[in-house]
Formats: structure tokens, sequence, C-alpha cells
């Protein structure tokens, strides 16, 4: 994302470099992949599951960015005899650093407005985002990315951080692999090692998914995440000279690339359409999707270089993808695209924070886009572009040339320094969810469930068809659930004295079976279960089948729906499941809607819009007694 095909294009390069060099060619098409990677993060932030493996669109960028770094290094030695890195890493600080900051202090001081959740942890994650290096600071602080009731303010400066980290990094290995000479063998040499490296990042994150690792450490870490960057850079070396307008190729190897590329693109397309964060398979089928979206990136692009694609006017079968990607809107796009992917996210979460929950999404998506394209248009314009060409000290000469600029720019300059500050001074300790969390936490640890055995399986119906049922005790239910049911335990408690609940953070369907058992052993089968697991991934009827085949017909089973905002895209058919279980098995099962009970009454909610509030944990609470008490008959 940090590389813009304007710094492949002699005519604007920030370096200047004497006319009798050899020419440079120009990459046609790579603005348009940009285009289109930075359309499907858009998508699959902005409107949740309209494109559900849209996240592909940052590995996407990743491999571009790699084929780009390697090109332009090897390139300036066929060019000039060396490599100068200081001043390519001088570049990549300019082309980055300016957006960067900017997006950080507007989107910082705008959120100390709202104030509250939005500020959770942002002086780590302000440190982070400028030192690059956010990705590790948020790996070692625990947080989680896939967390979707707290959304980070600056959550997806992290893909920054790992581009720069191989910036720094993988330029020294690459001149150490070629060394001084620039001969084919050493170019294979260094192609084989990105490979490897290729391979052994690959390796890395599907083994440590086998042994249970964190997630986002897979998702986050440069070392685990770097097989798109290096994927791309073994592209570049492949191809040995890529930027170099002299190459050409045959007609035959000319439309076979052009269809491979083709290919690429319908690949990456249906990859973005088709995969999920929900599928079968955990981290592992994650790693297998990234992988599979680096790899069509990689055919995409291989099919763009000068000696596929042409020049701009030719009619070959090679250069008809090129000139899609070359269009004019894509091209505008493209250019913006660093800029884009910096500012929707931070104004998407202040937005989250800030517009009533009942908006309509995809009204709320459109603000977001509007307000971003502002934003990124005045920082190409005004920071990004003229840094890149003039740099810092020129630039801030220029905007503070006459006295009036001198005013406006320093008046600018404090109210920002006072907003990010106060922004800073005001991150709470802990979230509203978290508050609430920790006194469910609190209440569970001080109570003592009473512990029941029966000698015969317990049943729940009545001796009588006349007699009314003996009310219910809460001795007589077990509860597995996720924080909403932790959050509401005192609730619980209260309203069914002696009730045993197992209730953990981020816990989803795929365990209840295992972790009822164990209830079960420890406190005897219960007539009555509830089971509250659907906040937090989907809910499939195979998995509510064997709950109901291990509970037996002796006891029943109540099943709480979930609630949370609309980017947890999985609620709506969870719930539908429940409930078309329950409608099926209506002697033995029943649904506890707080779905319904709570959309009512939002306000109940913290403000992840996700777990209850003191008052909000009474309806919680009184849902699964009414489900209850409906099945006590």
């Amino acid at each position: 994302m940090s590389i813009s095909a304007q710094s492949v294009n002699p005519s604007v390069s920030t370096s200047s470099t004497p006319r009798s060099l050899p020419p440079r060619a120009r990459v046609r098409g790579l603005d348009g992949v940009r285009a289109l990677a930075v359309f499907m993060v858009l998508a699959y932030h902005l409107l949740p599951g309209a494109l559900p493996g849209g996240k592909v669109g940052v590995d996407a960028f990743f491999v571009i960015s790699g084929f780009l770094i390697t090109s332009l290094l090897v390139d300036e030695r066929r060019r000039t005899g060396s490599t100068n890195l200081r001043r390519f890493w001088v570049r990549r600080l300019r082309r980055i650093v300016p957006a960067l900051l900017s997006t950080i202090v507007v989107t910082v001081s705008l959120a100390a407005w709202p104030g509250g959740d939005v500020l959770l942890g942002i002086r780590r994650q302000v440190l982070g985002a400028i030192g690059l290096v956010y990705n590790w600071v948020e790996i070692f602080a625990g947080s989680s990315y896939f967390d979707q009731a707290q959304p980070s303010l600056l959550t997806n400066v992290w893909s920054l951080a790992v581009e720069e980290q191989f910036y720094l990094v993988w330029p020294l290995l690459l001149l150490l692999l070629l060394g001084r000479a620039d001969s084919r063998w050493r170019r294979y040499l260094a192609c084989g090692a990105a490979v490897v490296l290729t391979a052994a990042s690959v390796w890395l994150s599907l083994t440590l998914a086998a042994r249970g690792a964190d997630p986002s450490r897979l998702y986050l870490g440069t070392d685990t995440h770097a097989y798109g960057l290096m994927a791309g850079s073994a592209l570049a070396l492949l191809h040995g000279h890529v930027l170099d307008p002299t190459r050409v190729t045959t007609p035959l190897l000319e439309r076979t690339r052009a269809v491979v590329s083709w290919a690429g693109l319908v690949g990456l397309v249906l990859i973005a359409a088709l995969t999920s964060d929900q599928m079968p398979g955990g981290t592992r089928t994650t790693t297998w999707v990234l992988v599979g979206a680096s790899a069509c990136t990689v055919a995409l692009l291989q099919g763009l270089t000068p000696e596929v694609a042409g020049p701009a006017l030719a009619l070959s079968p090679g250069s008809w993808l090129p000139a899609l990607l070359e269009t004019a809107p894509l091209r505008w796009l493209g250019t913006r695209s660093y800029g884009l992917y910096l500012w929707h996210w931070p104004l998407w979460v202040l937005a989250f924070y800030v517009v009533p929950p009942t908006a309509p999404q995809a009204l709320v998506a459109l603000g977001v886009t509007v307000v971003s394209v502002f934003f990124a248009e005045l920082s190409f314009r005004y920071f990004e572009t003229p840094i890149r060409r003039m740099g810092v000290r020129a630039w801030v000469r220029s905007v503070t040339r006459t006295r009036l600029r001198l005013s406006l720019s320093g008046g600018l300059g404090v109210a920002s320094v006072l907003l990010l500050g106060a922004a800073l001074a005001l991150q709470p300790a802990q979230s509203t969810a978290e508050a609430a969390i920790q006194r469910g936490a609190q209440a569970l640890a001080s109570a003592t469930p009473t512990a029941s055995r029966p000698t015969e399986t317990p049943t729940p119906e009545p001796t009588s068809t006349t007699a009314a049922p003996e009310p219910l005790t809460g001795d007589q239910v077990s509860l597995v659930g996720d924080s909403v049911s932790l959050a509401s335990a005192p609730a619980l408690e209260a309203s069914l004295p002696g009730i045993a609940i197992d209730a953990q953070v981020s816990r989803s369907f795929y365990a209840g079976l295992e972790t009822l058992q164990a209830m079960d052993a420890e406190y005897g089968p219960r007539p009555y279960v509830v089971v509250a697991l659907a906040t937090n991934g989907e809910v499939l009827g195979d998995q509510i089948q064997a709950l109901l085949d291990y509970l037996g017909p002796g006891r029943k089973l109540v099943l709480v729906t979930g609630f949370g905002p609309a980017r947890t895209t999985w609620i709506p058919g969870a719930n539908q499941t429940i409930r078309d279980f329950a409608a099926a098995h209506p002697d033995q099962v029943d649904v506890a809607g707080w779905d319904r009970a709570i959309a009512e009454r939002m306000e109940l909610l913290a403000q992840d819009q996700v777990h209850p509030t003191a008052e909000g944990c009474d309806v919680y609470a009184q849902v699964v007694v009414d489900a209850l008490n409906a099945l006590n008959v």
C-alpha cells in the first residue's frame, strides 16, 4: 500500500536521475489492482456480509508492495550500477509518514469528542503506529484483532507496520544475495531465497495454528504474514529486470501469461466473495485462504509486466487486462488507495460510537466512504504529494511562506496538539463492556452452586396433567455461556439462586457440549440446561442436535439468541438456526429471545452494543427465566 504507480514512472520520480541513464518502463494496471484491493477492504469493513472475504485485499497489497519494492531495487542497480539504501528508506518514509501522521492526529483528536470506549488503549496504539511496530505492540498487549465487539481506533495500521518492517530488512538481505555483480544466477539465488522465505512464513503460520496459537498472533505477526510480500519479491526476481522496457517475449508466452493473469483476477474476486471469517478449520483455513489470495495476486501481476502488457496503445491480447485496469476511475482510486485505507477504519470506528445504532448500515457506510475520500484527497494533494516531491523542509517552508499561511498552519498545529493530548489523557482504564464482564466474573467467583447428583434420570414433567408444576429453582439449571452471560451472572443468580454458570469470554457454540459435560461431572446432570453461545460465531443445527442427543429425553434445553451490531454478520443466521431447531422440537427446546428483547431497549447496552449494563442484565435474566418457565409445564 505504500508504493504508488507513480514511483515507477520516471516523469514523476522523486529522485533526480541523469538523463543518460537507461529508461525505466511503467507497469501498467497496478493502480487498478490497488483500486480493487482497497475496494475489497472497504466493503469488508463497512458493509459486513457484502464481501465476507474482503480482507484478502490487504494480502493483495502485500504482494504488490513486495513486487514493486524488489523491482525498483533491482532496476536501480541496472540503471546506475548500485543501490542507495539511504535514499530508498528516505523515499519510503516520505511516502508513508505524512499520511499516517495526519490520519492519527485528526482521528484521535476527533475521538476525544465521544470519549469512553473509543479511547481504550489509545496511547499504546499511537506509539505503536508512529513507531511502525503497531502489530507487535498489539500482540504483546494481548489484544484481539478479531474482537468485533471492541474495535480499536488504529487497528488497520498493523499492515502498514508489517510492510515497513519488510522494507527495513528485505533490501539488506537482497543486496547481500545479489552481491556487486548484476548477474542472472545471483538474481535466481535471491529468487530462491524469497521462495524459501515465503514457504517458511506459511509453514510457521500453519504450525502455530496447529498448536493453538492466538489467531491475532498469526494474522498480525510479520513472520507469520510475510508470505505475500515475499511472494511478490520472488515474482520480481524471477522476471529479472521487470522495469527494463527492452524486454520482449514470444506471442505464445504472452497469450499464456495473459490468460493466467485473468485467472488470477477471477480467483482473487472469488476468494473475496466466497470465503469468510466463520469457515470451518479456524486459523489453518484462514491461512490457506490468505495464501490463495496471495497466489492469485501473483498470477495477476505477472501478466502486467511490460513485455506482456506492452505500451499504452498496444492492441495485443496481453494488453486487454492492463487496459481495463488503467481506466481513469480505477487509476484515480488506486493512487489514493493508501489514504483511503488509512482513513476509512478510524472514521468507521468513530461512526460506530457516534451514529445511532438504528441508522441504516448502508447509509453509514456511504457517509464514512465520502468522508474518507475527502480526507484522502486532502492528504494526497497537500501532504503526501508535496512532501514526496520536495521533502519535509521544503514543504514546511512552502506552507509558512506568508504571514497568513504561518498563522493558519501554526494555529492548526497548536489546536491539533492540544486535542491530541486531550484524547491521550482521557484514555479509560477499561471499557464499559469490560467493567460489566468483570462484575459478572467477581459474582461467579463468590458464588457456590449446590451440587446435585440425582440417582435416576431427572424429569421435569409433572406427575399430573391437572396439578400445577413445581416452581423452578436455580439448583435445577446449568448454564453454558459467553461474555454476555458472564456479565449477566449477578442478575441470573439473583433470579435463579443456586444456578450453575460456566461462562467465558469469546466462547462459541463449538465449545458448548464439552463445557456442559464438564459441568455435569462437577455439579451433576440438572434437568434444565441453558446454552447462550450465539454471540461469537455461527451456530449449526448439527451442533444443537449433538447437544440434545447428549441430554436425552429427560432434560430440557433453552437456547439464548445473540445480539450485536451490524458487523457481527453471523448472529442473524445463528439466531435463525436456533429458532428453527426449537420449532422442530417444541416439547424439549425453547428460545430465550435476547435479541428481540434488547433491540427495543438498546440504551441498556454498553458502548460496544453487545454486553448489557446492570439494568440490561436484569432484562437478560428475565428472558432466560421466561423461557425456562415455558418449558416447566
